[in-house]
Formats: structure tokens, sequence, C-alpha cells
């Protein structure tokens, strides 16, 4: 009999393109029963290239379909909506994105057929507001969302981000709070709409963007977060090239005086810096980081080749990463075949094709994915369930907070762990942050503005884990924890004995996440990576550029965000594990392989054609739309986001740009093959308008645009965000009330209510003792002069 999966039972109706496409992936790689429901024309993904070589099988439709059943029904006649819902009565959650302004079935017709089901609508802007029915697409939802703005360089256009990202920021919140609904729903036994904005998702995973707005007096000197190549918002990492060309990301932010200076000194290139009088401490070289960042640029360009360079400096736990193009991401990795991350199917028409593995991995893992299978309506075997979900004595739960009575302990720091934690903690975990004095310095500190966005809604207990007294205490609450998340370095938790392993005995439901940068095992399970050193390796840098540059990469942490939600997915499926089988899940999440996982079309397209991209700079990685840009509009440094696919909406376009849609823009095929020439008649049209009363204009007339958004445009020009009522504050005792943004779903029409402001290190350390463990003043003032609890 084979082991249940972590969503092993679980039945998904899937009823989305783009924006929810990932989701069923997400949830069919945890075991669940997915059924895509298509029209009568077939799955719209069938037809988007690229193609494994002449067999017409669509490459993205097998990385984002690869483990559904595929039906086809026609939702506009009676017997199509009659099956349809007869699998509602039988399914779990309906994944849609239908239009808010036309879905074909309404809520009640929905929740007469299945009273329990958790409906998670996922719409570009979200189901109400001004811009509810704006058409976009993966170009006008990065540059509404600020991201964008963020990425290229001041002195070029913004750069969209290269393949589907937008599509997997907001797959991932979708996948997290289906299940949180599906929790929800079990518990309260009544089923629940969520409301999921991608715009809104995609405005909480920019990082420094919404930092430096709401804490306008940082380092940073302006509010509004600028374009800066691939220089990281903090100045201490940037990609410089070596000699053979290869750019190499190197940080200043790691070790800088232990490590870092004396490597300097050691290759006669420290210069200034081994000048005690002018840098007598790591203060003083913080103050002058561009000089820095100039005699690290200097000395990576000595190297005569960027991947010695990447080496060595992970050979001295440095966080460094040669950007790498496809082709050398796939083969020059020993990781990738250590972790035998790749899988092999069949594809009718080409033979043997490799997939991508899982964002992550599990103890309870099934088979690898195979490619989407098409049935009929009445094969899929399912059945309405024989008995309602039991309330379960929860029906006073707070709908807005799904995850009420589940304890998190977080020994997670920087982005990503912190990002994957607060999430949780919105939706209603109680968090409990273990920290120290020792460890809470610079982004790790509740005085830095950084640590502050990602770390509200969390208990703080302070132990040093040096000590053997503060081991045992974290044991102890590990002990009545539900999920444990931590991104140190592999083997660390399990040197502490708070592993799986270690606390399975004792603790069988326990859930235990480990984010290591590169997973558990491998070669290089041990090396040290940040965002920029998993976006250099993973060919996302390499292809996030201007046509001709390859260093800019993207301008904020896109796969910390990313990981962060991975995490609190697999918490979420621990918990679903614990209720089928009553133990946890062991997690091994590998930054680096989401990253992998995030570039799966472009990987694909390498293993089966041979095809090495080029930066394609704004237009479509795979020519799917023409034109596909981003243009200069009037003002200063003023864009707008345009893409049109297809003949009809070309022709809408060129008629409200006065262009002539004929001659050589006459054809898909010739406006790829022209796309200099169509870049150049567009923007000669909007750089004489303003971007915003444009975009508004060319949505009505049904054409794909949005203004490229700043921090000062969300939140305070944006009409969608204020009339969903997307930002808040929170207050705290250093900072008063700042401002933050909500989450991005609601529930049943509310969202997650509480934003408790970001606590001291320790300052719960006693409450929690106290009440969590049951000590006595005694025993805490005991662990306070032993030096455990600081």
């Amino acid at each position: 009999m084979t082991a249940p999966q972590p969503l092993s039972g679980l039945r998904v109706l899937e009823c989305a393109g783009w924006n929810g496409v990932l989701v069923g992936r997400l949830l069919a790689e945890a075991g669940a029963d997915v059924v895509r429901v298509v029209g009568p024309d077939g799955d719209p993904l069938d037809r988007e290239p690229p193609f494994f070589g002449s067999s017409g099988v669509s490459i993205q439709s097998a990385y984002y379909n690869a483990g559904k059943r595929v039906v086809s029904l026609d939702l506009s006649e009676a017997g199509g909506r009659g099956q349809f819902l007869e699998l509602v009565r039988a399914a779990d959650i309906l994944l849609e994105d239908w239009s808010p302004g036309s879905p074909p079935f309404d809520d009640g017709e929905l929740r007469a057929a299945n009273p329990l089901l958790v409906r998670v609508s996922v719409t570009p802007m979200g189901l109400d507001g001004p811009r509810s029915g704006w058409r976009v697409n993966d170009l006008v939802a990065n540059a509404l969302c600020g991201s964008a703005w963020l990425t290229g360089d001041a002195s070029s256009p913004p750069i969209t981000g290269y393949g589907n990202q937008s599509h997997h920021t907001v797959g991932l919140y979708a996948a997290v709070v289906a299940l949180a609904g599906y929790r929800l729903a079990r518990l309260t036994g009544a089923g629940v709409r969520i409301d999921l904005s991608a715009h809104e998702a995609l405005v909480s995973c920019t990082e420094q963007l919404l930092m430096q707005w709401f804490f306008p007096n940082g380092t940073w000197g302006t509010p509004i977060a600028r374009r800066q190549g691939s220089l990281h918002w903090s100045g201490a990492y940037e990609v410089y090239p070596a000699k053979d060309g290869h750019g190499v990301m190197v940080t200043a932010s790691l070790k800088l005086t232990e490590v870092l200076v004396p490597w300097l000194i050691e290759c006669g290139a420290a210069q200034d810096l081994a000048d005690r009088e002018k840098f007598p401490d790591v203060i003083a070289m913080v103050k002058n980081l561009p000089y820095v960042m100039k005699v690290l640029r200097e000395w990576v360009a000595t190297w005569e080749r960027g991947e010695d360079l990447f080496y060595e400096g992970q050979r001295r736990h440095q966080p460094f990463g040669v950007v790498w193009n496809v082709r050398e991401a796939i083969e020059r990795s020993p990781q990738i075949a250590a972790r035998r991350y790749f899988s092999e199917t069949e594809v009718p028409g080409f033979g043997r094709a490799k997939l991508p593995g899982r964002l992550f991995r599990t103890n309870a893992d099934g088979p690898p994915l195979s490619l989407p299978a098409r049935i009929a309506a009445d094969e899929t075997g399912w059945r309405p369930r024989a008995a309602a979900i039991s309330a379960g004595g929860a029906g006073g739960l707070d709908r807005a907070r799904p995850l009420e009575g589940v304890r998190v302990l977080d020994f997670t720091h920087v982005l990503a762990g912190p990002f994957g934690t607060r999430v949780l903690g919105d939706l209603g975990a109680e968090v409990i942050k273990v920290s120290s004095a020792k460890r809470s310095g610079g982004a790790n500190s509740p005085d830095h503005p950084y640590y502050v966005c990602w770390n509200r809604n969390k208990k703080s207990v302070a132990l040093d884990m040096t000590r053997p007294e503060a081991r045992a205490v974290a044991r102890e609450l590990a002990l009545k924890s539900d999920v444990i998340i931590e991104n140190f370095s592999a083997g660390v938790l399990r040197r502490w004995g708070l592993d799986y392993a270690s606390l399975e005995a004792e603790h069988p439901g326990v859930t235990v996440i480990s984010m290591g940068g590169m997973g558990q095992d491998g070669p290089w399970k041990d090396f040290v990576t940040y965002a920029p050193t998993i976006h250099a390796l993973t060919g996302l840098t390499y292809l996030t550029n201007p046509e001709g540059t390859r260093t800019d990469g993207y301008g904020f942490s896109l796969t910390d965000h990313l990981s962060g939600l991975a995490a609190a997915l697999a918490a979420l499926e621990g918990l679903e594990h614990r209720e089928r089988t009553g133990r946890g899940l062991a997690v091994d999440l590998a930054q680096y392989e989401l990253g992998l996982g995030i570039m799966a079309p472009a990987l694909m397209d390498f293993l089966a054609n041979g095809t090495n991209p080029e930066p394609p700079g704004n237009r479509h990685p795979f020519d799917a739309w023409a034109p596909h840009g981003i243009y200069p509009c009037a003002g200063e440094d003023r864009w707008i986001a345009i893409a049109a696919r297809g003949d009809d909406e070309w022709r809408r376009l060129a008629g409200m740009l006065e262009i002539d849609p004929g001659g050589q823009f006459a054809t898909h095929d010739l406006r790829v093959a022209n796309w200099r020439e169509l870049d150049a008649a567009i923007a000669a049209r909007t750089r004489r308008e303003d971007a915003f009363e444009l975009a508004e204009r060319l949505q009505r007339a049904g054409v794909h645009a949005g203004p490229v958004q700043h921090a000062r445009d969300l939140a305070e020009n944006d009409p969608q965000l204020e009339a969903r009522d997307f930002f808040g504050s929170a207050r705290a005792e250093k900072w008063g009330e700042y401002g933050l943004d909500r989450f991005p779903a609601r529930f049943d029409g509310a969202r997650p209510p509480v934003y408790e402001g970001v606590r001291q290190v320790g300052e719960d350390t006693f409450d929690v003792l106290a009440s969590v463990l049951g000590y006595d003043d005694g025993r805490i003032a005991d662990l306070m002069a032993s030096g455990a609890l600081s």
C-alpha cells in the first residue's frame, strides 16, 4: 500500500489560467487529486510556446499541468454546467480566476452545490474596486506592483523580471490560502470564499520598495527606492565581471573584517582597507561602503575565471555567486545531479524529456509528477463526500484568522524565513521567534526597518543557543509547537537536537522545515547563499536584463519572498499530513531548487531543444506577445507597460495610438520579426502621454496596459489599493505608529485583522516560558542568571 502523501485524498477542482495554474501543480506535488477543467477549445496552455521539438506538446503546459487530470467542459451550455456542478459537489477546493464581471457561476450556485467548498478566486486586481476588470499579464503585473520600477538601471527603461515570476508569486500565495481555507472549513463545518488579489500579493513581495516608503529616514536617503542595476538596496551586494566575462555576485555583508578583508590582503588587493587608521573597524568600513565595493570591483576584475572566484568565496563561507546562463546553470552545477533534481517522462511525439523537481522536499513525497492526463468528466471517480466535515467545536474561530491555535517556533533570520512566518502570523498562528542579543545586529535587529517589515505578529523569546540550558528550553518549546522553521546552515538544527528525527519519538506530529540555501545534502550543502546568490546561479540574473547586458538582474530579493511563501505552504502541508496520519513532516526546502523551479520553462527548453536564451529585455521570452514592452511617457522617468496578444488586440492598440496596423506589423510573426521598429513606433506615440491616463484609455479599449508604479504611486495614487484598504499601520515601542501592507487575501470579505508591531528581542521571554512551559518565577530567574535568556 502506498504511504499517504501530505495532501492525499484532497480533491482540487482547477478552472484557472495563468493566475492560478501553478497552484494546482503545487497541490498535486503534495498528493492532492487535481482535476483541471478547460473549455471545448482545449487548454490555452497547450498553445503556449515553446514546444518539445516538433511534437506540438507545450513545455509550459507540461510543467504547470504536471500531475493533473484535464477535463473539457462547455460551461456555456446546460450539460457542461451540470457536469461541472457535479464535480463541485465532490470537490474540497475550487481554484478559479474567472473575470469578476462575468463568472459562469455565482457564489450562491456553488455554495448550494457544496456548502463546504473552499473557493479560491485569484484575480489580477481583486474581486472589487475600480480596476477589478483590468487586463493584466505578467508584464503589466510587474509594472503595476513596483517590481519593474526596481529592476534595471536608472539610465535605461525599467525591466520586467524574466519568466512568469508574477504568476509564481501569486501561485504560491494562492496555494497557502487554499490550504488555510481548507483548514478553516474542516474546523468550522462551513465553506469559504477567498478573494486573493494578485496585485496586492505582488506589492507585498517587493522587499525595499515599501520599506523605504514606510521608513523614509534610513540610510537609503529617499522614500522612493531607485533602480540601480545589480546593486542591492543596502549597497553591499553587486555583480562585477571577471576577466573571462562572467559576472560574479560579491558582497561585503558577511564577516567583512573577519574573512573578506584578510582575503583581500592575502591577494594584495585590500588597498586602503588594510589601513587601520582610516578603517579601524567594521563600522568605519560600512560608513564607506561605496569605497569597499570599489575595491571589490577592481579585485574581481583581476580574476581570470569568475567561476574560480565563486568557488573560492564559498570555500571561505562567503555568499558569492557566479552569473550563469541557462546552459551553464544546468551543466556546471554538481548539486543538481547529486540531489537528482530532474526526473524523466515520456513526451508523445518527442521521446524522453526531463522535468524539474518539486519546489521543496518532504519525507512523505510520492513519485515525480507525470504529464497531465486527458479524461472525460465521468472518469474522475469523484463522488460527493459521505458526511459533512465536523465543526470540531471551532464554530467561534475568526474566519479571517484560520490558523488560530497553531504554534510556530521561528528560528529564522534576514528575509526568506521571516517572511514565511509573517504570512503564518498574519493568518492567526502564534509565532514565537527565537533570537539572541548576539545575533540581533543590523538587519536582524528590531531597531532596523528591514526587521520591522518581516517580523510583525510575532512574540520574541531570547535564547543564547550556545548554552546547553538554552537548548534545553528550546527543545521544550519545540515539543509544544506544531511547526518549527529555520534557515541556518545545513545540520545546525540536528546538532541542537531539534530536527524532525530528534523530536519524532516524543512529538511525531511536529513539522520541521529547514530552509537551507542549497538543501540538507549534496556537495554544495554548506554553501552560504542570499537571494542574489540564488538568482545568479539559476540563470535569473543573466536573463533579467536589457538586450546586450548580463549583470543587472532583479532589483530585489525575489527568491527570498518566494522561499518564504514556500515555507508557509510546507507548514500547512505538515498540518494536513498530521490530520491524515498523526505525523508531521521533515521538510528540506532548498532555496536553490526553488530558484531552479521558477526558471523551469527555460530549463526545459534547453534540455529539450538546446535553446540557450539571451536576455530579451522587455520582449516576451517566447515571443507569444507582440508588442510586449515598457515605453517612455511624459514626465521624468515615467513609463507604461503595453502588451498585445493576437491581431485583434493589436489592431485596437494601433487604433488608439494612431499607428498603421498593417504592413510590417500586419501579423504576429511580422511584429516579432520587426520588434525594434514596432517598439520605436509605439514609443514615439507614448512619450507625449501621461502614463496613467493612457493606461486607463487602453484598458477601456481592451488592451493589456499599466503604468510603471513606484512607492508613492502605490501608497498615494493607486485607486485599487485605496478602494480595497490595502495599507494599514502598527505600533512598536521604538517606532511608534508605522505603515504596513495588509495581507493580500480576504476570507468571506474580511482580511486578517491583526497587525501587531515588532517586539524587542526577548520582550516575551517571561510570558512564553510561564504560559507555554509552565515555568515559575524561580526557574526563569535561574535561567536568566545563567545567561541562557540573552
